[in-house]
């Protein structure tokens, strides 16, 4: 949890989730990060849509193995494009670290957790949900 005079309100927000992608991702663990409105500051369409492609990018060039995928709002009012990423937890820490995230959500054996990347004041926490109970397959 966080400290209550700080970012609970944000964090709690990104307790409530759902996520979208083409495909499942096909590791037995992953991050789910994006690089759009670092540090939860809104940026322009274009400045994150850049901010993304810059990331793909980069785990290209880096040889690590992704998948598109949304997260967003349940029902719908709002969501980030982003990437399943397969790397360790604490390398997905540090890229999303990189990104300028405030968390990531990381799955293993179908839990979803969020753990904090710039919110040192809050702690990894189990969502208590199947990561498969939250996303959809959709068709591009």
């Amino acid at each position: 949890m966080c400290d209550p005079d700080s970012q609970q309100e944000l964090w709690k927000t990104y307790q409530s989730i759902a996520f979208h992608a083409p495909q499942t991702p096909d590791a037995e663990a992953f991050a789910i990060l994006t690089a759009f409105n670092p540090r939860s500051q809104p940026l322009s369409e274009k400045e994150n849509q850049s901010r993304n492609a810059q990331l793909e990018n980069a785990m290209t060039q880096q040889g690590v193995r992704y998948w598109p995928m949304n997260g967003g709002a349940p029902d719908g009012s709002w969501y980030e494009p982003g990437f399943a990423v397969a790397l360790e937890k604490d390398e997905a820490i540090a890229l999303a670290q990189q990104w300028e995230q405030n968390a990531i959500y990381w799955v293993e054996a179908d839990t979803l957790w969020l753990l904090p990347v710039l919110m040192s004041e809050c702690s990894p926490q189990s969502l208590n949900v199947r990561f498969s109970s939250l996303f959809n397959v959709v068709t591009p």
